[in-house]
């Protein structure tokens, strides 16, 4: 099922009778890059929120913390040492206390027991690349906000995680959560919740020396595929995203009811990195076909990738550890990874050009993957190109400044034929003008006050403000007309009545 990934189930669901590989990181990701890699597991709480208490079959009532516990993995790169790496054990031990602070030690050690001495012992003694408490690398590196699928825990992707650190990013993730209690809800409210997670993360990142906060990526898997792109929505820190096979593309019904979430107001680059695609009959019968939100993206670079060895489930690559031999239907195991390894330089090679703005990055994103030796049946692009240029209140004030203060109402029919989601308020429109008035620039101020009523022409106090500009430039006969206009829109144009009064006595003497 596209939404519910659950890792914690992963584990419970192995056939025992199936054949088990036990995988290094070699086998999942691509070469590693220069830098070792460091973990940090920081337990802290969003307090401008909380969780109920979980209740449990029994109707009692389980633990709960101050706030929102948002248990957060920092992969970073790091300096060399002779420590002992993480292993898969060390993550699930630690992701076991990831909403319960308070999990006693020996209950986890328990569980970890249980686990070492299980039919899987060798995928949760298996190293990773991470050393816990590493000293960190010198230097500032991009950040990379991770957001997990569906109520999953923040270790799902570890593999791509730390493969992104070893290559010069500081990657921060957080649990799965919904809204109100710690099960994520397939609807606005959880995904919503989720996209202030990621905001969180990304407050969180301005206190660490390393990260370059400037340059700012939200990556997420499935149902976190959706809440980067609801988060970057909401803050223009977000420079780009990354979709691994995200619910963006499966859920127009959820991102249709948020009305923030529109391509103006994502308007970065997108990678979505997708499993091989279902028919539209599929689709269909799932009632998940619908817009494609990667179409409405004119503002924005978008990459769409297909990778047809891959099932949804696959994009995990703690799934791809725990997966028996015979999990991967059509494909086999070396197939599925060869693919997962794809995804894993695409992924980087995307962030390497729109967060480190390096140009061969960008060359090679943009040529097609058989030019690198990456076969259509491992993974196909498109490149969708922005189509239109996104432009705001700030680029037409520039423009009007440049332009000598003149052709306002011009400028704005050219930039709206433009950009189809620029529009400038008309209420702002006369406050600038007073701005321009207050420095002694009538004819700008003109200029903006008609724009004004050019987009509201029932817009009384701006025919008003556009008389006050004209009397400025000693033109009673014009003031005289924009004041009439105030009055005939709004009776209370106190200013405009005594005004007319005072310019037609003024003209009659």
């Amino acid at each position: 099922m596209i939404l519910r990934p659950l890792l914690a189930l992963l584990v419970v669901t192995v056939n025992a009778q199936a054949a088990v590989s036990a995988l290094g990181s070699a086998d999942i990701l691509p070469p590693a890059g220069p830098h070792a890699v460091g973990l940090r597991i920081v337990q802290q709480y969003d307090y401008s929120r909380a969780l109920e208490a979980p209740v449990d079959a029994f109707g009692k009532d389980g633990r709960v913390g101050p706030a929102r516990p948002i248990q957060t993995l920092v992969w970073y790169p790091a300096r060399r040492s002779g420590a002992a790496p993480m292993t898969v054990a060390d993550y699930r031990q630690a992701g076991l206390a990831d909403v319960d602070f308070a999990l006693p030690g020996a209950e986890a050690a328990e569980q970890r027991a249980g686990w070492m001495a299980g039919p899987v012992r060798a995928q949760y003694g298996a190293a990773t690349l991470a050393v816990r408490g590493a000293a960190p690398a010198d230097g500032r590196f991009p950040v990379v906000i991770y957001a997990p699928s569906f109520a999953a825990a923040a270790d799902e992707n570890l593999d791509l995680c730390e493969y992104l650190a070893s290559h010069g990013y500081v990657v921060i993730a957080s649990r799965s959560l919904g809204a109100r209690s710690a099960m994520m809800t397939d609807d606005v409210d959880g995904v919503e919740a989720q996209a202030a997670d990621i905001a969180f993360l990304a407050n969180y990142a301005q206190t660490l020396p390393q990260a370059d906060t400037g340059n700012m990526a939200a990556a997420g898997y499935s149902w976190g595929g959706m809440a980067n792109v609801f988060a970057a929505a909401r803050s223009s820190r977000i420079k780009a995203l990354v979709s691994l096979d995200g619910s963006i593309r499966f859920h127009p019904k959820i991102w249709g009811a948020a009305t923030t979430v529109r391509p103006a107001r994502t308007a970065v680059p997108l990678l979505f990195l997708g499993a091989r695609t279902p028919t539209a009959e599929a689709m269909a019968r799932s009632d998940k076909l619908g817009a494609s939100y990667l179409n409405t993206m004119v503002y924005s670079d978008v990459y769409v990738t297909t990778a047809p060895p891959m099932l949804h489930k696959d994009f995990s690559s703690m799934g791809l550890r725990f997966a028996a031999d015979d999990d991967f239907g059509d494909y086999g195991r070396a197939e599925v990874l060869r693919a997962y390894r794809g995804v894993a330089l695409y992924a980087r090679t995307f962030l390497d050009a729109y967060l480190k703005h390096d140009a061969a990055a960008l060359a090679f994103l943009r040529a097609s993957p058989a030019r690198h030796g990456i076969g259509p049946q491992l993974l196909s692009m498109e490149f969708h190109p922005a189509s239109a240029t996104l432009l705001g209140e700030g680029d037409f004030l520039r423009a009007f400044a440049k332009g000598g203060y003149a052709d306002a109402q011009a400028l704005y029919e050219r930039m709206a034929a433009q950009s189809p989601d620029f529009k400038l308020s008309p209420i702002n429109l006369n406050n600038l003008g007073y701005q321009l008035l207050r420095a002694h620039n009538a004819r700008g101020a003109v200029q903006l006050f008609k724009l004004a009523t050019a987009i509201e022409p029932r817009y009384g106090n701006a025919f008003d403000s556009e008389g006050e500009a004209y009397e400025a430039l000693h033109e009673p006969a014009l003031a005289i007309a924009a004041y009439q206009k105030a009055v005939a829109l709004d009776k209370n144009q106190v200013n405009a009545i005594a005004r007319i009064k005072a310019l037609q006595a003024a003209t009659a003497e």
